[in-house]
Formats: structure tokens, C-alpha cells, sequence
């Protein structure tokens, strides 16, 4: 995927002067170019994150912009292991980014969920920050104390984050049988996709082969799908905002028509009520730490995702 240089800005949060005089000067990335302008890769934005780091933690750009991806991490590392990001009460601090989001700070909001995506491990980033944002904005539109609107707005942020981290984390190599391909959607009628969009992210940083479908998708286009990617695991996310008897009756077809040969694991806060649905036919998975778990099962390793 191409991007232009202001999606760049936000995603690296590199300045947009700062990133022409990097190039110009440093010739830290050489993207390319259309019509519009210059145009960046997915790599050229795993770079450039990578320098922003090691600049933030006090490495100068003039001495960093010609190493390797490899020796950049291996620069920014200790600092890393010393600089964990904003705790309270051994947690990890949201405050001020739940207060831009009530405040509609729509600025601050992609910052601090910027500054968390590169500062964070991928399990901690989903568990500490993104499903409990997510828990608490729902929570308060229940009570009536956001709206609809402020759903939106945190969901937009946090769905470009995750979704950028899966395009730069996803391996290059060509698929084949000795990797196991994972693919993930939601079923017709459930248009919440974070969760699911966030679980194909670890999948991505644990170098297994994904495939993102994304949310409202019928079961039989599902498992035709996992078919033609021949895919080892289909994934499905489930919240509790769905029609109950809808999302069971997709589940059913995506169990019926599934290869015999591929698991299904059905994830997310209603999952559980689908245990009955399924039968043995599907694994249910409470939370991230048992979908760590089932990743560790089929890629034979472990795997390291508390890494920053």
C-alpha cells in the first residue's frame, strides 16, 4: 500500500518538514513518487518509526540515517527496556487519551494512540489500551454520557494504528504450506472489527501469514475464502451488539462449509455464548492471552510478543 506524505506525519509522527530534510539531507527513506506528490511504502514507514525512536531517545539523525533496520532496533533497544511507556498503579495511563477523545481532540487522540503503538508490545497495546478504550467508550454511550460520535472517532484512530502496524508487521515471504496462513473477519451483521482487526496484528508481529477479510462478511463467502487462501485457522470475532440468533445461524454455515482440515476459533466478548452453537466443531477464545496461546500451538514456537 502507497501512502502520502501527511498519512505518513500522522502514522510515524515525524513532521512533515522534518521528513523532506530527512530525506534531502540524511537520505533516510527514498520514496516514491505520482501526480500528487511523494508516495511511501509500508517498509518506509517501519523505517522511519524506527529513526523517530532512536532521534527521541537522543541518537542524532546525521549519525543514525544510514544503518540497517536491524542495528536501528538494536540502537534504541536498552533505552526501551528502560523507558516503559506512562504507568499508574502499575497500569498503563490512558488519562489524557480518554480525555482528547471526550474532548473530540482529534489530534492528541492519534498521538497518544501513536505514542502507545511504538512505545508498547503488541499484547500489552491491545489489553491495556485498545480494548479497554473501546470497553469504556460503549460503556459511557450506554449511560449516555458520549455519543455515537466519540465511538467513531476512537474507532477511526485506533482502526488506522492497527491496521498499519498489520501491513508493516506481515511477512514478505511467499506463502507456503510449512507457514501457517490465518484468516480472519467478522460474520454478516457484526461491523465491530477491532477486536478481530487487533488479533490479526499479533498474528502479523508473531511473523505467522494473515489474511484480513474484515467485518459483515456472509459465512459461505467466509469459508470459500479460508479455501482459496488455504488457510490452517479462520478467526471470527463476536460482540455483544449483535442479533444473537443471526450471528449463530452465520456461524453454523462457516462450521458446515469449513475444510475438515481448518480449525475455527471464535473470539470477542460474546464468543462464549456460541460454545453450544459450534460444539467441538470451533475453539472459543475468552481473551488475547488464549489466542497467544492457540498461536503458540500451531506455529510450534514461542512466541515472543512481549517485546517492544
Amino acid at each position: 500500500m502507497k501512502y502520502p506524505i501527511r498519512a505518513v506525519s500522522k502514522l510515524t509522527g515525524v513532521a512533515i518538514d522534518t521528513l523532506r530534510a530527512w530525506e534531502r539531507r540524511y537520505g533516510a527513506v527514498t520514496p516514491g513518487r505520482d501526480a500528487r506528490g511523494r508516495i511511501y511504502s509500508d517498509a518506509d514507514i517501519s523505517r522511519l518509526r524506527l529513526l523517530h525512536e532512536a532521534v527521541a531517545q537522543g541518537h542524532a539523525i546525521g549519525r543514525i540515517a544510514s544503518l540497517s533496520n536491524a542495528e536501528l532496533r538494536r540502537a534504541t533497544q536498552p533505552t526501551r527496556a528502560a523507558a516503559p511507556a506512562p504507568t499508574r498503579n502499575g497500569h498503563v495511563d490512558t488519562g489524557a487519551l480518554r480525555q482528547a477523545v471526550t474532548d473530540f481532540d482529534a489530534s492528541t487522540v492519534n498521538a497518544e494512540i501513536g505514542r502507545f503503538a511504538a512505545t508498547l508490545a503488541p499484547n500489552v497495546l491491545l489489553r491495556d489500551v485498545v480494548m479497554p478504550l473501546l470497553t469504556g467508550v460503549g460503556d459511557a454511550w450506554h449511560e449516555q454520557r458520549a455519543t455515537v460520535a466519540h465511538e467513531h472517532l476512537i474507532s477511526a484512530a485506533l482502526r488506522n494504528v492497527l491496521g498499519s502496524l498489520l501491513r508493516v508487521y506481515s511477512p514478505t515471504r511467499r506463502r507456503s504450506d510449512e507457514h501457517p496462513c490465518l484468516l480472519f473477519a467478522t460474520p454478516s451483521g457484526e461491523r465491530h472489527e477491532l477486536g478481530t482487526l487487533g488479533a490479526a496484528m499479533l498474528a502479523a508481529t508473531a511473523a505467522l501469514d494473515v489474511v484480513y477479510l474484515g467485518p459483515d462478511l456472509p459465512g459461505r463467502d467466509i469459508a470459500e475464502s479460508a479455501s482459496r487462501a488455504r488457510a490452517r485457522v479462520v478467526v471470527l470475532g463476536v460482540t455483544r451488539t449483535t442479533d444473537h440468533k443471526a450471528t449463530a445461524a452465520q456461524l453454523r454455515i462457516v462450521a458446515r462449509h469449513l475444510g475438515a482440515d481448518v480449525e475455527l476459533w471464535i473470539g470477542g466478548t460474546s464468543a462464549p455464548q456460541y460454545a453450544a452453537t459450534v460444539g467441538d466443531r470451533a475453539r472459543i477464545l475468552h481473551d488475547y492471552d488464549a489466542f497467544i496461546g492457540e498461536l503458540t500451538r500451531i506455529s510450534g514456537r514461542r512466541l515472543a510478543l512481549d517485546a517492544s
